[in-house]
Protein backbone atom coordinates (compact mmCIF):
# COMPACT_ATOMS: atom_id res chain seq x y z
CA UNK A 1 0.00 0.00 0.00
CA UNK A 2 1.19 3.38 -0.57
CA UNK A 3 1.16 6.03 1.85
CA UNK A 4 0.41 9.51 1.22
CA UNK A 5 2.24 12.21 1.69
CA UNK A 6 -0.51 14.64 2.86
CA UNK A 7 -4.62 13.65 2.92
CA UNK A 8 -5.66 13.40 -0.70
CA UNK A 9 -1.61 13.39 -2.23
CA UNK A 10 -2.47 10.47 -3.51
CA UNK A 11 -4.90 11.43 -5.97
CA UNK A 12 -2.62 13.85 -7.78
CA UNK A 13 -1.07 13.40 -10.82
CA UNK A 14 2.68 12.61 -12.24
CA UNK A 15 2.72 16.11 -13.70
CA UNK A 16 1.64 17.40 -10.19
CA UNK A 17 4.20 15.65 -8.52
CA UNK A 18 6.43 16.72 -11.20
CA UNK A 19 5.47 20.20 -10.55
CA UNK A 20 6.32 19.90 -7.07
CA UNK A 21 9.84 18.65 -7.53
CA UNK A 22 10.69 21.07 -9.38
CA UNK A 23 9.52 23.87 -6.50
CA UNK A 24 11.09 21.92 -4.00
CA UNK A 25 14.12 22.19 -6.30
CA UNK A 26 13.66 26.11 -6.58
CA UNK A 27 12.99 26.66 -2.95
CA UNK A 28 16.22 25.01 -2.02
CA UNK A 29 18.20 26.84 -4.57
CA UNK A 30 16.39 30.33 -3.40
CA UNK A 31 17.38 28.85 0.25
CA UNK A 32 21.20 28.63 -0.98
CA UNK A 33 21.19 31.65 -2.62
CA UNK A 34 19.75 33.59 0.47
CA UNK A 35 23.15 31.95 2.55
CA UNK A 36 24.84 33.04 -0.24
CA UNK A 37 23.68 36.17 0.13
CA UNK A 38 23.94 36.48 3.90
CA UNK A 39 27.40 35.13 3.80
CA UNK A 40 28.53 38.28 1.97
CA UNK A 41 25.60 40.88 3.48
CA UNK A 42 27.50 39.82 6.80
CA UNK A 43 30.98 40.53 5.16
CA UNK A 44 30.69 43.41 3.97
CA UNK A 45 28.41 45.14 6.67
CA UNK A 46 29.98 48.98 6.53
CA UNK A 47 31.83 49.17 9.66
CA UNK A 48 32.27 52.77 9.51
CA UNK A 49 30.29 53.57 12.25
CA UNK A 50 33.51 52.54 14.55
CA UNK A 51 35.95 53.80 12.75
CA UNK A 52 39.63 52.75 14.25
CA UNK A 53 37.66 51.03 17.04
CA UNK A 54 36.69 48.53 14.98
CA UNK A 55 39.81 47.73 13.46
CA UNK A 56 41.37 47.54 17.15
CA UNK A 57 38.59 45.05 18.44
CA UNK A 58 39.39 42.74 15.04
CA UNK A 59 42.73 42.67 16.26
CA UNK A 60 41.60 41.71 19.94
CA UNK A 61 39.91 38.74 19.11
CA UNK A 62 41.60 35.49 18.33
CA UNK A 63 40.77 32.41 16.82
CA UNK A 64 42.84 29.57 15.67
CA UNK A 65 42.75 25.67 15.00
CA UNK A 66 43.64 22.65 17.04
CA UNK A 67 43.65 19.12 16.36
CA UNK A 68 45.26 16.00 18.43
CA UNK A 69 43.85 12.93 16.43
CA UNK A 70 44.66 11.33 12.95
CA UNK A 71 43.08 11.10 9.75
CA UNK A 72 40.04 12.01 9.16
CA UNK A 73 40.98 15.34 11.76
CA UNK A 74 38.81 16.04 14.51
CA UNK A 75 39.27 19.55 14.09
CA UNK A 76 39.12 22.34 17.01
CA UNK A 77 38.07 26.27 16.33
CA UNK A 78 39.95 28.03 19.58
CA UNK A 79 38.57 31.42 20.26
CA UNK A 80 40.05 33.90 22.36
CA UNK A 81 37.75 37.00 23.01
CA UNK A 82 38.10 38.04 26.72
CA UNK A 83 35.50 41.48 26.21
CA UNK A 84 33.32 38.47 25.16
CA UNK A 85 32.16 40.98 21.96
CA UNK A 86 31.37 37.84 19.52
CA UNK A 87 27.92 37.38 19.46
CA UNK A 88 27.95 34.70 16.41
CA UNK A 89 29.69 32.54 14.67
CA UNK A 90 29.38 31.59 10.87
CA UNK A 91 31.28 29.05 9.57
CA UNK A 92 31.93 28.69 5.63
CA UNK A 93 33.91 25.41 5.74
CA UNK A 94 34.21 25.58 1.86
CA UNK A 95 34.69 28.97 1.23
CA UNK A 96 32.05 29.53 -1.47
CA UNK A 97 30.57 32.10 0.29
CA UNK A 98 27.92 29.36 1.85
CA UNK A 99 27.38 29.15 5.48
CA UNK A 100 27.36 25.78 6.54
CA UNK A 101 26.91 25.74 10.26
CA UNK A 102 26.23 29.16 12.63
CA UNK A 103 25.78 29.26 16.21
CA UNK A 104 25.93 31.84 19.33
CA UNK A 105 28.96 30.84 21.57
CA UNK A 106 28.38 29.82 24.88
CA UNK A 107 29.22 31.91 27.50
CA UNK A 108 31.93 30.91 29.66
CA UNK A 109 34.57 31.96 32.32
CA UNK A 110 36.87 35.22 31.95
CA UNK A 111 40.05 34.92 30.17
CA UNK A 112 39.50 31.50 29.09
CA UNK A 113 40.03 29.64 25.46
CA UNK A 114 36.71 28.46 23.82
CA UNK A 115 36.58 25.57 21.88
CA UNK A 116 33.75 26.98 20.00
CA UNK A 117 33.45 24.32 16.92
CA UNK A 118 35.10 20.51 17.51
CA UNK A 119 34.22 17.86 14.44
CA UNK A 120 34.96 16.31 11.46
CA UNK A 121 34.56 18.72 8.60
CA UNK A 122 36.82 16.77 5.49
CA UNK A 123 37.04 13.61 5.71
CA UNK A 124 39.47 12.64 3.63
CA UNK A 125 43.64 13.73 2.94
CA UNK A 126 43.76 16.89 0.69
CA UNK A 127 43.97 21.12 0.54
CA UNK A 128 40.44 22.65 2.26
CA UNK A 129 39.63 26.68 2.87
CA UNK A 130 37.84 27.74 5.68
CA UNK A 131 36.28 31.11 6.37
CA UNK A 132 35.00 31.96 9.77
CA UNK A 133 32.59 35.22 10.37
CA UNK A 134 32.53 36.08 13.69
CA UNK A 135 29.95 38.61 14.36
CA UNK A 136 30.10 41.58 16.90
CA UNK A 137 28.54 45.36 17.32
CA UNK A 138 31.12 46.86 15.86
CA UNK A 139 30.65 44.80 12.75
CA UNK A 140 31.56 40.99 11.27
CA UNK A 141 35.47 40.19 11.45
CA UNK A 142 36.38 37.54 8.55
CA UNK A 143 39.33 34.81 9.61
CA UNK A 144 40.02 32.58 6.78
CA UNK A 145 42.41 29.29 7.18
CA UNK A 146 44.21 26.67 4.64
CA UNK A 147 43.62 23.16 5.68
CA UNK A 148 46.05 20.84 4.60
CA UNK A 149 46.36 17.22 6.05
CA UNK A 150 47.78 13.68 4.60
CA UNK A 151 46.18 10.40 5.63
CA UNK A 152 48.10 9.40 8.96
CA UNK A 153 46.30 6.78 11.31
CA UNK A 154 47.00 6.33 15.01
CA UNK A 155 47.76 2.67 15.56
CA UNK A 156 49.03 2.19 12.52
CA UNK A 157 51.18 4.61 10.48
CA UNK A 158 53.15 5.50 14.06
CA UNK A 159 55.35 2.73 15.95
CA UNK A 160 53.99 1.03 19.38
CA UNK A 161 57.18 1.88 21.07
CA UNK A 162 58.67 5.18 21.63
CA UNK A 163 62.08 6.96 21.67
CA UNK A 164 62.25 6.59 25.41
CA UNK A 165 64.57 5.45 28.67
CA UNK A 166 63.42 1.63 27.77
CA UNK A 167 63.96 2.28 24.36
CA UNK A 168 66.96 3.67 25.10
CA UNK A 169 68.32 0.81 27.24
CA UNK A 170 67.42 -2.03 24.65
CA UNK A 171 69.91 -0.28 22.24
CA UNK A 172 73.66 -0.20 22.36
CA UNK A 173 76.29 2.32 22.79
CA UNK A 174 76.14 5.60 20.28
CA UNK A 175 79.51 4.89 19.44
CA UNK A 176 79.41 1.17 18.45
CA UNK A 177 76.02 1.84 16.53
CA UNK A 178 77.91 4.65 14.74
CA UNK A 179 80.84 2.29 14.02
CA UNK A 180 78.91 -0.66 12.97
CA UNK A 181 77.38 1.82 10.50
CA UNK A 182 80.42 3.45 9.18
CA UNK A 183 81.95 -0.10 8.28
CA UNK A 184 78.64 -1.20 6.57
CA UNK A 185 79.11 2.07 4.68
CA UNK A 186 82.68 2.98 4.18
CA UNK A 187 84.31 -0.26 5.05
CA UNK A 188 87.60 -0.89 7.44
CA UNK A 189 88.43 2.30 9.47
CA UNK A 190 91.25 2.73 11.80
CA UNK A 191 90.79 3.53 15.80
CA UNK A 192 91.71 7.70 14.81
CA UNK A 193 88.80 7.73 12.08
CA UNK A 194 86.55 5.94 14.35
CA UNK A 195 86.86 7.88 17.46
CA UNK A 196 86.97 11.15 15.13
CA UNK A 197 83.45 9.64 13.71
CA UNK A 198 82.08 9.55 17.16
CA UNK A 199 83.17 13.06 18.16
CA UNK A 200 81.25 14.27 14.67
CA UNK A 201 78.67 12.56 15.33
CA UNK A 202 78.14 13.52 19.32
CA UNK A 203 78.74 17.28 17.86
CA UNK A 204 75.16 17.57 16.46
CA UNK A 205 73.48 16.21 19.23
CA UNK A 206 72.03 18.47 22.25
CA UNK A 207 71.01 17.35 25.79
CA UNK A 208 69.61 13.90 24.91
CA UNK A 209 70.72 11.10 22.34
CA UNK A 210 67.64 9.75 21.09
CA UNK A 211 66.38 8.08 18.14
CA UNK A 212 64.35 10.53 16.65
CA UNK A 213 65.15 10.55 13.44
CA UNK A 214 64.59 6.43 12.97
CA UNK A 215 61.55 6.83 14.34
CA UNK A 216 60.10 9.72 12.41
CA UNK A 217 62.12 8.88 9.20
CA UNK A 218 60.52 5.06 9.47
CA UNK A 219 57.09 6.49 9.57
CA UNK A 220 57.52 8.55 6.50
CA UNK A 221 59.34 5.69 4.85
CA UNK A 222 56.77 2.75 5.87
CA UNK A 223 53.53 5.25 5.29
CA UNK A 224 55.57 5.58 1.20
CA UNK A 225 56.20 1.86 0.67
CA UNK A 226 53.56 0.05 3.02
CA UNK A 227 55.27 -3.18 0.96
CA UNK A 228 58.70 -2.47 2.10
CA UNK A 229 57.39 -3.38 5.99
CA UNK A 230 58.98 -7.11 6.23
CA UNK A 231 56.76 -9.70 7.64
CA UNK A 232 55.26 -10.77 9.16
CA UNK A 233 53.87 -7.35 10.27
CA UNK A 234 51.29 -5.83 8.85
CA UNK A 235 52.06 -2.11 9.63
CA UNK A 236 54.43 0.63 11.06
CA UNK A 237 52.16 -0.07 14.18
CA UNK A 238 52.89 -4.08 14.27
CA UNK A 239 56.46 -4.01 14.46
CA UNK A 240 58.25 -5.48 17.50
CA UNK A 241 61.26 -3.30 19.50
CA UNK A 242 62.35 -6.32 20.50
CA UNK A 243 63.13 -7.40 17.00
CA UNK A 244 67.00 -6.86 16.49
CA UNK A 245 66.72 -6.70 12.97
CA UNK A 246 64.60 -4.04 12.72
CA UNK A 247 66.89 -2.12 15.93
CA UNK A 248 69.68 -2.35 13.26
CA UNK A 249 68.05 -0.87 10.79
CA UNK A 250 66.85 2.03 13.04
CA UNK A 251 70.43 2.79 13.89
CA UNK A 252 71.35 2.72 10.25
CA UNK A 253 68.38 4.73 9.42
CA UNK A 254 69.28 7.39 11.93
CA UNK A 255 72.86 7.61 10.94
CA UNK A 256 72.17 8.01 7.42
CA UNK A 257 70.16 10.84 8.31
CA UNK A 258 72.35 12.51 10.66
CA UNK A 259 75.39 12.27 8.35
CA UNK A 260 73.74 13.32 4.67
CA UNK A 261 71.51 16.49 6.04
CA UNK A 262 73.78 18.36 8.83
CA UNK A 263 77.26 16.09 9.50
CA UNK A 264 77.65 16.61 5.16
CA UNK A 265 76.67 19.95 5.48
CA UNK A 266 73.32 19.91 3.54
CA UNK A 267 71.39 21.73 6.64
CA UNK A 268 73.15 24.03 8.29
CA UNK A 269 72.58 23.88 11.84
CA UNK A 270 74.10 27.12 13.06
CA UNK A 271 73.23 30.83 13.40
CA UNK A 272 69.42 32.24 13.74
CA UNK A 273 66.77 31.38 11.13
CA UNK A 274 65.24 34.30 9.54
CA UNK A 275 61.60 34.58 8.14
CA UNK A 276 63.00 34.02 4.75
CA UNK A 277 64.42 30.86 5.55
CA UNK A 278 61.27 29.64 7.91
CA UNK A 279 59.03 30.32 5.15
CA UNK A 280 61.22 28.13 2.75
CA UNK A 281 60.69 25.36 4.79
CA UNK A 282 56.98 25.99 5.67
CA UNK A 283 56.59 25.71 2.33
CA UNK A 284 58.57 22.81 1.96
CA UNK A 285 56.74 21.09 4.47
CA UNK A 286 53.32 22.28 3.30
CA UNK A 287 53.98 21.02 0.00
CA UNK A 288 54.70 17.29 0.92
CA UNK A 289 51.86 17.39 3.00
CA UNK A 290 49.41 18.76 -0.06
CA UNK A 291 50.79 16.14 -2.38
CA UNK A 292 49.80 13.24 0.21
CA UNK A 293 52.98 12.75 1.82
CA UNK A 294 53.86 13.11 5.55
CA UNK A 295 57.66 14.72 6.20
CA UNK A 296 60.05 14.76 8.39
CA UNK A 297 60.56 18.08 10.13
CA UNK A 298 63.42 18.85 12.53
CA UNK A 299 63.46 20.63 15.70
CA UNK A 300 66.53 23.05 16.96
CA UNK A 301 66.25 24.68 20.22
CA UNK A 302 68.86 25.46 22.90
CA UNK A 303 69.26 22.41 24.71
CA UNK A 304 67.20 19.69 22.03
CA UNK A 305 67.56 18.75 18.69
CA UNK A 306 64.82 16.69 17.88
CA UNK A 307 62.71 15.38 15.21
CA UNK A 308 59.22 14.23 14.50
CA UNK A 309 56.84 13.71 11.38
CA UNK A 310 54.64 16.29 9.78
CA UNK A 311 50.83 15.75 8.55
CA UNK A 312 49.25 18.15 8.67
CA UNK A 313 48.60 22.30 9.04
CA UNK A 314 46.58 25.06 9.98
CA UNK A 315 47.26 28.32 7.86
CA UNK A 316 45.60 31.41 9.61
CA UNK A 317 45.69 34.03 6.98
CA UNK A 318 44.64 36.71 9.18
CA UNK A 319 47.22 35.98 11.74
CA UNK A 320 50.22 35.18 9.43
CA UNK A 321 50.65 32.05 11.34
CA UNK A 322 50.86 28.20 10.80
CA UNK A 323 50.27 25.79 13.47
CA UNK A 324 51.87 22.23 11.99
CA UNK A 325 50.57 19.08 13.10
CA UNK A 326 53.27 16.65 14.20
CA UNK A 327 53.54 12.95 15.22
CA UNK A 328 55.95 12.84 18.14
CA UNK A 329 57.62 9.74 19.31
CA UNK A 330 57.66 10.26 23.12
CA UNK A 331 54.66 8.23 24.22
CA UNK A 332 54.21 4.07 23.77
CA UNK A 333 50.91 2.95 22.41
CA UNK A 334 49.09 5.67 20.74
CA UNK A 335 46.35 3.98 19.32
CA UNK A 336 43.60 6.25 19.60
CA UNK A 337 42.95 7.46 16.73
CA UNK A 338 40.92 10.46 17.94
CA UNK A 339 43.20 11.68 20.26
CA UNK A 340 46.66 11.17 21.02
CA UNK A 341 48.98 12.80 23.46
CA UNK A 342 51.71 12.41 21.02
CA UNK A 343 49.67 14.68 18.08
CA UNK A 344 51.44 17.52 18.91
CA UNK A 345 51.00 21.32 17.33
CA UNK A 346 53.38 23.73 16.80
CA UNK A 347 52.60 26.93 16.29
CA UNK A 348 54.87 29.44 14.02
CA UNK A 349 53.77 33.18 14.58
CA UNK A 350 55.63 35.71 12.49
CA UNK A 351 55.74 39.14 13.28
CA UNK A 352 57.25 41.66 11.22
CA UNK A 353 60.95 40.95 10.24
CA UNK A 354 60.59 38.26 13.44
CA UNK A 355 59.30 34.86 14.38
CA UNK A 356 58.15 32.81 17.43
CA UNK A 357 57.63 29.31 17.22
CA UNK A 358 55.99 27.99 20.32
CA UNK A 359 54.84 24.17 21.35
CA UNK A 360 53.01 23.35 23.78
CA UNK A 361 54.46 19.86 25.49
CA UNK A 362 51.68 17.70 25.87
CA UNK A 363 53.33 15.36 27.75
CA UNK A 364 55.97 17.26 29.58
CA UNK A 365 52.78 20.10 30.46
CA UNK A 366 55.45 22.76 29.59
CA UNK A 367 55.55 25.01 26.46
CA UNK A 368 59.37 24.85 24.51
CA UNK A 369 60.33 27.64 22.46
CA UNK A 370 62.32 25.79 19.10
CA UNK A 371 64.57 28.59 17.35
CA UNK A 372 64.60 26.07 14.25
CA UNK A 373 62.54 23.63 12.53
CA UNK A 374 63.69 22.69 9.60
CA UNK A 375 62.34 19.93 6.73
CA UNK A 376 64.02 16.76 6.29
CA UNK A 377 64.65 14.34 3.62
CA UNK A 378 63.97 10.35 3.99
CA UNK A 379 66.04 9.25 1.10
CA UNK A 380 64.49 5.61 -0.74
CA UNK A 381 67.73 4.64 -0.95
CA UNK A 382 71.27 6.01 0.70
CA UNK A 383 74.50 5.79 -1.04
CA UNK A 384 77.66 7.48 0.26
CA UNK A 385 80.78 8.23 -1.48
CA UNK A 386 83.75 6.94 0.55
CA UNK A 387 86.22 9.63 -0.42
CA UNK A 388 83.33 11.96 0.50
CA UNK A 389 83.37 10.77 4.24
CA UNK A 390 87.04 10.54 4.40
CA UNK A 391 87.24 14.05 3.16
CA UNK A 392 84.46 15.15 6.15
CA UNK A 393 86.70 13.14 8.19
CA UNK A 394 90.13 14.42 7.64
CA UNK A 395 88.26 18.36 7.47
CA UNK A 396 87.80 16.82 10.99
CA UNK A 397 91.42 16.00 12.17
CA UNK A 398 92.85 19.50 10.64
CA UNK A 399 90.35 21.77 12.87
CA UNK A 400 91.31 19.52 16.21
CA UNK A 401 94.94 19.69 15.43
CA UNK A 402 94.51 23.88 14.69
CA UNK A 403 92.57 24.08 17.52
CA UNK A 404 95.18 22.48 19.78
CA UNK A 405 92.81 20.67 22.45
CA UNK A 406 92.26 17.45 23.94
CA UNK A 407 89.01 15.94 23.45
CA UNK A 408 87.41 13.45 25.94
CA UNK A 409 84.31 11.67 25.24
CA UNK A 410 82.49 9.14 28.04
CA UNK A 411 79.98 7.41 27.64
CA UNK A 412 77.41 6.03 30.54
CA UNK A 413 78.25 6.79 33.90
CA UNK A 414 76.24 8.57 36.34
CA UNK A 415 79.03 11.23 37.06
CA UNK A 416 82.08 12.50 35.61
CA UNK A 417 84.53 15.40 35.92
CA UNK A 418 87.62 16.96 35.69
CA UNK A 419 89.04 18.56 38.62
CA UNK A 420 92.66 20.91 38.41
CA UNK A 421 95.29 21.04 41.38
CA UNK A 422 93.54 23.74 43.11
CA UNK A 423 90.17 21.32 43.38
CA UNK A 424 88.44 23.33 41.03
CA UNK A 425 86.16 20.96 39.11
CA UNK A 426 84.12 21.36 35.66
CA UNK A 427 81.59 18.13 34.78
CA UNK A 428 78.48 16.30 36.10
CA UNK A 429 78.21 15.52 39.61
CA UNK A 430 74.42 13.99 40.17
CA UNK A 431 71.98 15.76 40.38
CA UNK A 432 74.18 18.99 39.07
CA UNK A 433 76.45 20.57 36.60
CA UNK A 434 79.21 22.62 37.83
CA UNK A 435 81.40 24.64 35.44
CA UNK A 436 84.59 26.33 37.19
CA UNK A 437 87.30 25.64 35.00
CA UNK A 438 86.75 28.19 32.50
CA UNK A 439 88.97 26.60 29.68
CA UNK A 440 87.26 23.67 29.25
CA UNK A 441 84.55 23.43 26.97
CA UNK A 442 81.74 21.03 28.45
CA UNK A 443 78.77 19.31 27.32
CA UNK A 444 76.44 16.52 28.80
CA UNK A 445 74.25 14.28 26.64
CA UNK A 446 72.04 11.64 28.47
CA UNK A 447 74.91 10.13 30.56
CA UNK A 448 77.50 11.09 28.09
CA UNK A 449 80.18 13.52 28.60
CA UNK A 450 82.30 15.56 26.46
CA UNK A 451 85.48 17.45 27.36
CA UNK A 452 87.08 19.92 25.25
CA UNK A 453 90.59 22.06 26.80
CA UNK A 454 93.84 23.06 25.63
CA UNK A 455 96.25 20.41 24.88
CA UNK A 456 99.25 20.62 27.95
CA UNK A 457 96.86 21.50 31.30
CA UNK A 458 96.78 18.88 33.63
CA UNK A 459 93.87 17.77 35.13
CA UNK A 460 92.64 14.43 37.11
CA UNK A 461 89.39 12.67 35.08
CA UNK A 462 86.91 11.31 37.73
CA UNK A 463 84.06 8.44 36.74
CA UNK A 464 81.87 7.27 39.36
CA UNK A 465 78.52 5.51 39.94
CA UNK A 466 77.16 2.71 36.98
CA UNK A 467 74.48 2.91 34.98
CA UNK A 468 71.76 0.17 36.27
CA UNK A 469 69.92 -1.20 32.74
CA UNK A 470 66.56 -2.08 33.70
CA UNK A 471 65.88 -4.01 30.19
CA UNK A 472 68.64 -6.23 30.37
CA UNK A 473 69.13 -6.40 34.05
CA UNK A 474 72.29 -5.15 34.67
CA UNK A 475 74.81 -2.74 35.08
CA UNK A 476 76.45 -1.07 32.13
CA UNK A 477 79.85 -0.38 31.47
CA UNK A 478 81.29 2.76 30.44
CA UNK A 479 83.71 3.33 27.44
CA UNK A 480 85.98 6.20 27.65
CA UNK A 481 87.59 7.87 24.56
CA UNK A 482 90.50 10.42 24.33
CA UNK A 483 91.57 12.41 21.25
CA UNK A 484 94.88 13.98 21.19
CA UNK A 485 96.73 16.66 18.62
CA UNK A 486 100.43 16.21 18.36
CA UNK A 487 102.83 17.59 16.68
CA UNK A 488 100.59 17.79 13.23
CA UNK A 489 98.53 14.67 13.72
CA UNK A 490 96.06 13.27 16.23
CA UNK A 491 96.70 9.98 18.47
CA UNK A 492 93.25 8.39 19.84
CA UNK A 493 93.09 6.30 22.91
CA UNK A 494 90.52 3.67 23.85
CA UNK A 495 89.03 2.15 27.22
CA UNK A 496 86.11 0.10 26.17
CA UNK A 497 84.15 -1.76 28.98
CA UNK A 498 85.84 0.08 31.70
CA UNK A 499 84.34 -1.25 35.31
CA UNK A 500 82.44 1.33 37.35
CA UNK A 501 81.87 1.57 41.10
CA UNK A 502 79.07 2.51 42.93
CA UNK A 503 81.37 2.96 45.99
CA UNK A 504 84.64 4.28 44.66
CA UNK A 505 85.94 6.57 42.04
CA UNK A 506 87.63 5.73 38.83
CA UNK A 507 90.09 8.23 38.11
CA UNK A 508 92.64 9.39 35.02
CA UNK A 509 95.61 11.50 35.85
CA UNK A 510 96.22 13.92 32.42
CA UNK A 511 99.76 14.97 32.37
CA UNK A 512 100.38 17.33 29.45
CA UNK A 513 100.38 14.77 26.57
CA UNK A 514 99.60 11.57 28.56
CA UNK A 515 96.91 9.73 30.11
CA UNK A 516 97.14 7.74 33.28
CA UNK A 517 94.67 5.21 34.96
CA UNK A 518 95.11 5.25 38.73
CA UNK A 519 94.75 2.42 40.39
Amino acid sequence: MKIPLYPGSEKRSIGSCRWVLITVCVLLFMFFGLLDSFAQEILLKNPDEYGELYDLKNKEVFLNIESHSGTPLILEFVLKDWEEIVEKIYFDFENDGVIDLEFEPLPGEKDVEKVVFRGIPYRKQGKYNVAVYLKTEYGTFLREFVIGFTDFVWGEDNFSFANDGKFENAIDFVSKTVIDWAQYRFGELTQDREIVMIYVMYSIYKGSIGRCYAFSGGEVFYKKYPERIKYPYLNTFSIDESDLQIIKEMDYNQNDIVFSNFISGKINLSGEQDNKGLREELNKVKSSINSGDTIILGYLSKKMHHSMTAYGYFENLYRDNVTLLVANNWERNQNDNGFSEDAENLIIQFTGNSNIIKWYDLTKKKYRYPKMIFSVEREDNYDFAPDDFLHLIGTAEDEMIKNDRMIIMVEKTEEAFLVDSDGNETGYKKPKTFKKLDEVIFRKIDYNYIFEFPRGNDYTLVLKKRRYNKEKKTHKNANLFFIIPNQGKIKTLVFDNLTIYDDKETRFQIIKDRVIQIE
